[in-house]
């Protein structure tokens, strides 16, 4: 044998050698054929990650709220830091608490976080809002007011019934929110209550009744009578109407009495 084959013999052997030792140290999957005839499982779609209502929250007071919504023991420290991270329900529940106290040096610390429970949706908690405004014997806080009657009016935009007609009835007033003409004639003209018409229709009523009534007041019970004949139901429709007619006419010996 000549030295060239001899040299290509040992060049075999060696080569032989080392795949075989590369088979044997190899994990499985390197040595799976190319063309493998098992099927591969279809990937499973990945799931997405939920943002629920307290998403949001720290882990700690996401616990809380979970313990509060499960009728758990929460202490008072507890809810109030759930309230002041703005969540609605925990708000909600910390003026309940509150307003169990029977204080009333306590009940505009009620109407704040009342307050911040409507704003953070919480429709139900304007019915509560409203009993302590309503109360002249409770004082509150400018900035609480303030607060209180900026979520209102969110809510009325909202088409709550109860926001609407109680800021109806509180800008009517003059009280707590003071003396708001422009902002109770927008209300009313909105629409967004069921009983804006009538309302308008009795509001302007009460102005033309006054003894002394100042061309002002007929001017605004004028634009009370458009928007009654506008929203109101269908009997306030025409007794507007026929008011409005009153107030244009000539003064006469049967309309001289809603004329003064």
């Amino acid at each position: 044998m000549s030295d060239h084959a001899k040299t290509l013999r040992i060049r075999g052997t060696v080569l032989t050698a080392l795949i075989g030792g590369l088979l044997m140290t190899a994990p499985a999957e390197a040595v799976t054929p190319f063309f493998s005839t098992k099927k591969e499982e279809p990937a499973k779609p990945v799931k997405k990650k939920t943002i629920g209502p307290a998403s949001h929250l720290p882990l700690a007071l996401q616990a809380t709220r979970k313990n509060l919504l499960a009728g758990k023991r929460v202490t008072y420290r507890q809810l109030q830091a759930l309230a002041d991270a703005g969540d609605g329900v925990g708000a909600f529940k910390l003026a309940e608490r509150i307003q169990k106290q029977a204080d009333p040096t306590l009940a505009t610390d009620a109407l704040h976080y009342y307050s911040l429970a409507a704003y953070d949706g919480r429709g139900y908690a304007v019915r509560h809002m409203l009993d302590i405004l309503a109360n002249e014997q409770v004082e509150l806080s400018p900035s609480h007011l303030a607060s209180a009657e900026a979520a209102l009016r969110t809510q009325a935009r909202k088409g709550n019934d109860v926001a609407v007609e109680g800021l109806i009835k509180l800008y009517s007033q003059g009280r707590p929110f003071g003396e708001k003409r422009a902002e109770l004639e927008a209300l009313l003209a909105s629409g967004a209550g069921k009983k804006n018409g009538d309302t308008a229709f009795r509001m302007a009523v009460m102005l033309l009744s006054q003894p002394t009534r100042t061309p002002e007041q007929t001017e605004q019970a004028t634009r009370y009578l458009d928007i009654a004949r506008e929203k109101g139901s269908v009997g306030m429709k025409a007794a507007a109407s026929n008011l409005l007619a009153q107030l244009t006419e000539p003064v006469t010996g049967t309309n001289a009495e809603v004329q003064q």
